[in-house]
């Protein structure tokens, strides 16, 4: 159940549509690999110290108004990016269909906060094993596609981006990672770490694979999308996969913005309408904006908060 919430909380939208892996690892060329290994053993120790020893610091974190506005921030941002990935995918339905399943989204995250951890766990538990088997056949379907264009950069960024994107991805996941750590084993925290860290590189690895092979993808807003949109059942399927990992990582995510909200605003309802309508509100700025242009500044300072967690653990 812990590594499906790991897993969930790391494959959002900018992961499962490719745009993230694109950002922090395929532009740099052949030495994307190597930089997706050393992202993994960073993620191995991280989420370890996440489970093992980080909810010493929650308190310290919350009480902290700098830190706090960080985290709200940042929060913001990733949830606002959940909901734009979802109106994106919801955008070929007629304006009535869009609508009602919009308002369903909304309305399924407030009842999933009402639940706290344990709804996120179980929603994790039954929706990530059906998503990861459609993302590796989707993957393995884009395996046999193939371009010669070349957009890669100069891989010396990817030493900065390789830390940040770590960071990004557990600074916030990391205050829902500690309070599911609680009660368990160091045996059972390794375990975890370990089976969380394989999962998410072994797609890192096909997902860069496929992009590394199709350059021409990586200023598309969706590039696994925009891969197979020519096949209908894959589109489909690929259709799925986007939509659970961005629903997956929304609820983690508006769950961390609560608690925060919640030290400000002291009040449990307003502050579960506020950590989904706001970030609602923002995703009008759009998928691609956000991923490319706030996704970087988000990484910086959830290197800041990382940082702040291990000081005080």
């Amino acid at each position: 159940m812990v590594v499906f919430l790991i897993f969930g909380t790391i494959v959002g939208s900018g992961f499962a549509t490719g745009k993230e892996i694109v950002v922090f690892f395929s532009r740099f060329g052949e030495w994307s690999y190597f930089f997706i290994v050393c992202a993994g053993i960073l993620l191995y120790f991280i989420i370890q110290f996440f489970l093992t020893k980080a909810s010493r610091s929650l308190e310290k974190i919350e009480n902290s108004k700098l830190l706090n506005l960080f985290v709200i921030f940042n929060s913001m941002v990733f949830c606002a990016s959940m909901f734009a990935g979802i109106q994106s995918l919801f955008y070929d339905f007629n304006k009535v269909v869009f609508s009602i399943l919009i308002a369903f989204v909304l309305l399924v995250c407030l009842v999933i906060l009402l639940k706290g951890v344990k709804g996120i766990e179980k929603t994790n538990l039954v929706l990530m094993p059906i998503a990861a088997i459609i993302f590796l056949l989707v993957l393995l379907v884009c395996l046999s596609k193939n371009s010669s264009i070349s957009a890669s950069v100069s891989p010396w960024a990817g030493i900065l981006y390789t830390p940040l994107y770590v960071a990004m991805n557990t600074s916030l996941s990391g205050i829902v990672i500690s309070k599911a750590g609680e009660g368990m084993t160091k045996k059972q925290t390794r375990l975890a770490s370990l089976f969380s860290v394989l999962i998410v590189v072994l797609f890192l690895m096909l997902g860069n694979f496929v992009l590394q092979h199709n350059q021409e993808m990586f200023l598309s807003d969706m590039p696994f999308l925009s891969l197979v949109k020519e096949n209908s059942f894959v589109y489909v399927l690929a259709f799925i996969v986007v939509l659970v990992s961005c629903f997956t990582t929304l609820i983690s995510m508006c769950f961390t913005l609560k608690n925060s909200l919640y030290k400000l605003i002291k009040n449990q309802t307003l502050s579960n309408m506020v950590a989904v309508f706001i970030p609602f509100f923002i995703s009008s700025l759009g998928f691609s904006p956000i991923v490319s242009f706030l996704y970087p500044l988000c990484s910086v300072l959830s290197l800041f908060v990382l940082i702040f967690f291990f000081i005080f653990a």
